[in-house]
């Protein structure tokens, strides 16, 4: 290689690579101060430093954004190389840090059945499973899990999932009123309709990709004429247990997670009958809760234990 050649070379950083590598592609010198997160002026300067480098103007002003010269074009794809390259770098560098400070699992869980999953890993031997720290699921949860601060979810195959990874698991076989133990809904509940239930106040627990959007029993209504009075949503599993009690409302929830609120001594918790769930079905199906993660090569658990993961998910949903 010419010394010459070479000092050029040695002179490169990586940041003026991305750079040239944005403001090749887009052909603004804006766009790449905006997905660079710096100021115009510095975007301004390291161009001015590629020229010197190269001594070649790389870059002709145009009506049309900033055209590449000859160089420009014949530089792009080693430069290309050298950003993948030192992208492989980085992130090889931080899975590594993160491998040796994180022992500890990080789950993203759909609100509606985290108590659920969250005592059936307790029951888990702690040396097979270790500890896990679940996370309700929120509006960026998705993208938590793509950027690595989260391990995976346990969520829904509706949700946007950002390129992740998505293995369904199951959907739920059943679900449970649940209401104060004193409402008086429970005096003729023998044989429960969902018309009974629309006629009290209700509240649902509001999940992202699943009823975020209207809930099933809503929907059930206003297809078919009923008329609903009363009903709210919340977005926290304890705000959903305080307006129960509080509030004299009923709600549904999946059964095993029903059984968790009947363990209050001051809530009932009786099981919706199939042709009523059925009825539910009809308009909104239950969607099927899927392992939510980041490609095979990213993850930093085994997959022994993602087994495990899906088996508790699956007894959980039963």
């Amino acid at each position: 290689m010419d010394l010459q050649a070479l000092k050029k070379v040695s002179e490169l950083d990586v940041f003026s690579l991305m750079v040239f590598k944005f403001i090749y592609e887009t052909g603004y010198a804006n766009f790449a101060a905006k997905e660079l997160a710096v100021s115009a002026p510095k975007i301004s300067r390291c161009l001015t430093s590629l020229r010197i480098i190269f001594n070649d103007e790389l870059f002709f002003r145009r009506q049309q954004g900033l055209k590449p010269t000859p160089l420009a074009d014949r530089l792009y794809h080693p430069v290309c190389q050298l950003c993948d390259m030192f992208s492989q770098m980085e992130r090889s560098v931080e899975e590594n840090i993160n491998q040796c400070k994180r022992s500890v699992l990080h789950v993203a869980v759909s609100p509606n059945i985290i108590t659920s999953v969250a005592i059936a890993l307790s029951e888990c031997p702690q040396d097979t499973v270790g500890k896990v720290r679940l996370h309700s699921w929120q509006a960026d949860t998705e993208e938590l899990i793509y950027n690595g601060e989260l391990d995976f979810g346990i969520g829904y195959d509706t949700q946007d999932s950002h390129g992740l990874d998505v293995y369904p698991i199951a959907s739920p076989s059943n679900v449970s009123v649940v209401g104060n133990a004193k409402h008086p809904f429970w005096d003729n509940a023998d044989n429960i309709k969902i018309e009974d239930i629309v006629q009290h106040s209700l509240v649902y627990l509001r999940c992202r990709g699943f009823n975020n959007r209207i809930d099933p029993l809503e929907l059930y209504c206003q297809n078919n004429g009923l008329l609903l009075e009363d009903i709210e949503y919340v977005g926290k599993l304890e705000d959903w247990y305080w307006h129960i009690l509080t509030m004299n409302s009923l709600s549904l929830a999946i059964c095993h997670e029903g059984s968790f609120a009947e363990q209050l001594p001051q809530l009932r918790v009786k099981r919706l009958p199939k042709v009523e769930l059925e009825r539910l079905h009809s308009v909104m199906p239950m969607p099927n809760y899927c392992l939510i993660e980041r490609a095979e090569h990213y993850r930093r658990y085994s997959a022994d234990l993602r087994g495990m993961i899906i088996n508790i998910v699956n007894s959980v949903l039963k």
